[in-house]
């Protein structure tokens, strides 16, 4: 007997509606600002270098600097929830985040872009750490869902960013008034999580939904959250899943130019393509999945990856690829939020730390993967290099299936 669709994906009377709160708002217009920020100088790279007189080497040096202090400030974050709570300490992100895009903005020379690139990665990296577990204490019984909503709102930076900015620049545009504007969506962003901040006072000094009770040291967290085996399961299945996102982000544009002989603006439709994946997938997890079901989403996406990933290796045209990369958008949007949702429920205790730890496991996928594609594609060619995302995604299932039938939990 086939279910109906409705069954499949749990939409039965206990499944209720969203329930949007305040905070749930200016946590996607974090999300939105921190992916632009991300993206924010691959697209505009050429026109600062040619103004400030800098190579390439000197533009990878800025992605390098960001991504350093961001993975810095991570832990760190952690420190800062437990004395602080969230919602201060992401209204600090975003105004840090927003004083670097100025200065960025502003910048008379290279040095001073690094210098301002210090504060986007601090500011980003508060932002990184701590957006999923605000969400995750606000809906602590059905995380998965607001998650996902809140994580479609990173695809859409990036795809407003790659689209909007792209023709901007364009059209004459300055890159250093876009940066200011980007700067000012920051500051609204960081201003927003301290008016609601009353909002979610509730959650600061409460232990009992996941929250950091600032009476436990965090690296006692930490060290509980180390010795549960499941959480390396799935940091393997984070850094798998940030690999075949970052994947898909970062060598589309490029891919699409070299194998198809497309202009720039091709490039850039087949990243936003991509995005626009993203985008749909998370907001319809985020309204047709509950949580019961997201082990079955995740494994059920990582095959279903799997097939559409081979599918962008052997086709041979410029729109196919298009549509093959929108797929795989789709395939792979569920895979960030909901394992950190699904890790949260399976595991327990302290969920901001626990959040955080999976985050250092993926961002390095996301860098990781990108920079083992370019190695073979040195040498075989970027079409051959593709072939690392269906071996990232089997992982990615493999390692939820057996993180299905981990009972066996903390090391003694």
């Amino acid at each position: 007997m086939r279910l109906p669709f409705r069954a499949w994906v749990g939409h039965t009377p206990a499944m209720s509606r969203l329930r949007l709160t305040p905070l749930d708002y200016a946590a996607a217009l974090g999300m939105f600002t921190y992916a632009s920020s991300v993206v924010a100088t691959p697209i505009i790279l050429l026109r600062i270098a040619d103004e400030l007189a800098f190579g390439l080497a000197g533009g990878g040096g800025i992605e390098a600097v960001r991504a350093g202090f961001l993975m810095a400030i991570l832990v760190a974050s952690g420190f800062a929830a437990a004395r602080f709570g969230k919602t201060r300490s992401l209204g600090a992100g975003g105004l840090i985040l927003a004083t670097g895009l100025f200065g960025y903005a502003l910048a008379p020379s290279y040095v001073v872009v690094l210098g301002a690139i210090v504060l986007v990665g601090l500011g980003g990296g508060i932002l990184e750490a701590l957006l999923n577990p605000l969400v995750q204490d606000e809906h602590p019984g059905d995380s998965g869902r607001y998650l996902n909503i809140t994580n479609a709102f990173f695809s859409v930076g990036i795809l407003t960013s790659v689209l909007v900015v792209g023709d901007l620049l364009t059209r004459g545009v300055s890159w250093r008034l876009l940066l200011a504007g980007l700067g000012v969506v920051a500051l609204v962003a960081g201003l927003l999580f301290f008016l609601f901040d009353h909002e979610h006072g509730r959650h600061k000094q409460d232990s009992g939904n996941g929250t950091v009770d600032p009476d436990i040291p965090v690296w006692n967290h930490a060290r509980e959250i180390f010795r549960d085996r499941r959480f390396w399961l799935f940091a393997v299945a984070m850094f798998a899943g940030g690999g075949a996102e970052g994947a898909f982000t970062f060598w589309s544009a490029s891919y699409v130019q070299l194998d198809f002989g497309a202009l720039p603006r091709g490039g850039a439709f087949a990243t936003a393509s991509f995005a626009g994946g993203m985008v749909v997938g998370r907001l319809a997890s985020g309204h047709f999945v509950p949580q019961d079901k997201l082990h079955i989403l995740i494994i059920a996406s990582a095959v279903l990856g799997v097939g559409v990933s081979l599918g962008a290796w052997a086709v041979s045209g410029l729109v196919a690829f298009i549509a093959v990369v929108f797929t795989a958008g789709l395939t792979i949007a569920c895979f960030w939020p909901s394992i950190q949702s699904y890790a949260a429920a399976q595991m327990g205790g302290d969920s901001t730390m626990l959040f955080i730890l999976l985050s250092v496991g993926g961002i390095p996928g996301f860098g990781l993967s990108s920079f083992i594609m370019g190695i073979i594609a040195e040498s075989y060619g970027l079409r051959t290099s593709l072939l690392v995302i269906p071996l990232l995604l089997t992982i990615l299932a493999v390692v939820m299936v057996i993180s299905r039938r981990t009972t066996v939990t903390p090391y003694r």
